[in-house]
């Protein structure tokens, strides 16, 4: 236990996940399903389908800085997501708090047009602080998350290229 704790003092302290999908729409066909929460499980993987004890409630408003939701459940376990930037046609920013404040993250979608289609790319890193436990886990993140986020990235890109 020991020598996995000294090791992990040097593993990285942060954690970095990003997967992309080139979607046949404009960033403006896009905007609308990224920028507004009450959209999100129409394509995100961590819905009640996959977590079916999981309870979602969401804020006054979900589109906007400062919108956002929260959830809870014994599969899922409980966390909060809130938008901290919004810029129209291009990106969104939000804050994810997992497990109250255990494990914070940042994360971006961008869409980028490049010629009749979008590329969009989703990505989200945070910091392990100093537990070198943590820091085991960081290694993880990619293999944890990137499949969720490959899954919800094609759900939005079947979504809004049948919706043409």
């Amino acid at each position: 236990m020991a020598a996995l704790a000294v090791i992990g003092l040097f593993l990285p302290a942060t954690y970095h996940v990003e997967r992309t999908v080139t979607i046949q729409a404009s960033p403006d066909r896009i905007y609308p399903y990224i920028s507004a929460f009450r959209r999100w499980p129409e394509w995100i993987a961590w819905t009640t389908n996959k977590y079916p004890d999981m309870a979602v409630k969401f804020g006054e408003t979900d589109t906007g800085v400062g919108a956002g939701y929260s959830w809870t459940g014994k599969s899922s376990g409980n966390g909060a997501i809130r938008f901290t930037a919004l810029e129209p046609g291009k990106s969104i920013g939000y804050h994810l708090d997992f497990e109250q404040g255990k494990y914070l993250s940042e994360g971006v979608i961008t869409l980028v047009a490049e010629g009749g289609a979008t590329k969009a790319t989703w990505t989200n890193g945070g910091n392990l602080g100093n537990n070198p436990f943590s820091r085991w886990f960081g290694l993880l993140m990619d293999s944890m998350m990137g499949p969720d986020f490959e899954a919800g990235l094609q759900n939005l890109k079947v979504r809004v290229e049948a919706a043409k």
